[in-house]
């Protein structure tokens, strides 16, 4: 028998009106509070590392002041004085410190958008599991459905055997017992249909009408090699990304700290008007306005240590996400190979599920044949209900399974359209 297996890029044809995985993990991406939360997340960093640029600009202020004094403080002959001003300067050289500042910001930045995306792929995930449960739990209806039918039909014959004194009370008593246990269990796989919908909404922010077609996938399967998923992880996870990033951002910053061992040279020239009432327009006494130029250098000769304490604190803090980094990696290598053998585990179950599902459908045939040649008894024939409603259980559980250890492999490498297959 056919075995199928998650697609998650491929996906039939369906109508408008039918819901598929494509179309769920789209309504995630516009509507899911973490991924949008996280967007202006990014976009914060991005304005953080923006500003970090205004070092490579000069600086323009203007100002207005106005004295009054109880004496002829202003040239020994005026109680009041103002001033306007036009000032600009531009820092020519501070050892690099804009430059590092900056740097380590747009790693910032670049961190973020790398931890955006990892969470857009655990939405993905968690949307996927979500999906799938809907789909298992559709196919756990049908199975309570065919168990709950064949119940009647068995009630219904071992009614007739009762109603000629051919059996006991008992027997009728049996299977409505039975009969009633199935719908309990008919009317669980319903809620447990619902509840499944109701996470896929949380997730999406999308409401789903009662009768919503929920389209299934499959794809045949294909081999997978494990160093190839394993570069490909390395290569691929966002969280490797954005550990790198910081490591980078921390680097840099630490440049920046360091910049302030060196001087810093400003120029600025500045325009300035005065007077000697409110308006700062003229004055009798002096001059009513003057141009002045300037320069600087400085040289910060000791902080308290404050540089010092802040390379060191960039520095242990860089070696901390390095080993955080070399964790990660472990830990994801660790995630694959438990990936891959509950996928490989999955498939074999589905092998043998695939194989109870025959022989319990063909020992339900026979026994059922057999009850109606008076042959088996009617304990006999519930049994053989027993029988075939576990193996089409195990068969869905087994075949789900793997379309859940697909969706983790692929959120595991972040590589899309995976096809695997047996060792």
């Amino acid at each position: 028998m056919k075995r199928y297996i998650l697609c998650t890029i491929l996906l039939s044809a369906v109508s408008a009106s039918a819901a598929t995985l494509d179309s769920a993990i789209n309504e995630a991406f516009h509507n899911n509070n973490s991924i949008i939360s996280q967007e202006y997340t990014v976009q914060s960093a991005k304005h953080q590392a923006q500003a970090q640029k205004s070092g490579y600009f000069p600086k323009a202020d203007v100002g207005y002041a106005y004295k009054h004094s109880s004496e002829k403080a202003f040239g020994y002959v005026e109680e009041q004085f103002s001033q306007a001003g036009l000032e600009v300067s531009y820092n020519l050289f501070n050892g690099g410190a804009d430059k590092y500042g900056y740097l380590a910001a747009e790693k910032q930045y670049e961190a973020q958008q790398f931890s955006g995306e990892a969470i857009r792929q655990d939405v993905i995930l968690s949307v996927k599991k979500a999906y799938i449960e809907i789909l298992k739990a559709k196919e756990n209806i049908a199975v309570a459905d065919r168990a709950v039918a064949l119940l009647e039909n068995q009630l219904n014959d071992v009614k007739l055997s009762y109603s000629v004194g051919y059996v006991a009370k008992n027997e009728v008593l049996k299977v409505e017992a039975e009969l009633a246990s199935a719908k309990q269990t008919q009317l669980s796989a319903v809620s447990v249909y619902k509840t499944s919908v109701f996470s896929l909404e949380q997730l999406t922010g999308t409401n789903y009408s009662d009768d919503e077609v929920f389209q299934t996938f499959q794809l045949p399967e294909d081999t997978a090699d494990y160093n190839e998923l394993k570069k490909a992880m390395f290569a691929n996870r966002s969280e490797i990304k954005y550990t790198q990033s910081l490591i980078e951002s921390a680097d840099y910053s630490k440049k920046a700290v360091k910049a302030g061992y060196l001087p810093k040279v400003n120029v600025g020239a500045g325009l300035y008007s005065y007077g000697q009432d409110l308006s700062p327009a003229e004055r009798d006494y002096t001059y009513d306005s003057e141009t002045l130029l300037s320069a600087s250098v400085n040289l910060n000769l000791f902080d308290g240590f404050t540089r010092k304490n802040s390379i060191m604190a960039q520095e242990t803090a860089k070696k901390a996400l390095a080993y955080g980094l070399f964790d990660l990696k472990s830990q994801m290598d660790l995630q694959l190979k438990t990936a891959l053998e509950n996928l490989k585990l999955a498939k074999v179950s589905l092998e043998t599920a695939n194989s109870e599902h025959e022989s319990a459908a063909e020992n339900y045939r026979i026994t059922q044949n057999r009850f109606k040649q008076k042959v088996a008894t009617n304990t006999d024939l519930l049994d053989a209900r027993v029988m075939l409603t576990r193996a089409e259980s195990s068969r869905n559980t087994a075949r789900f399974n793997i379309y859940k250890a697909i969706a983790e492999i692929e959120r595991i490498t972040e590589k899309k359209g995976l096809k695997y297959g047996n060792d």
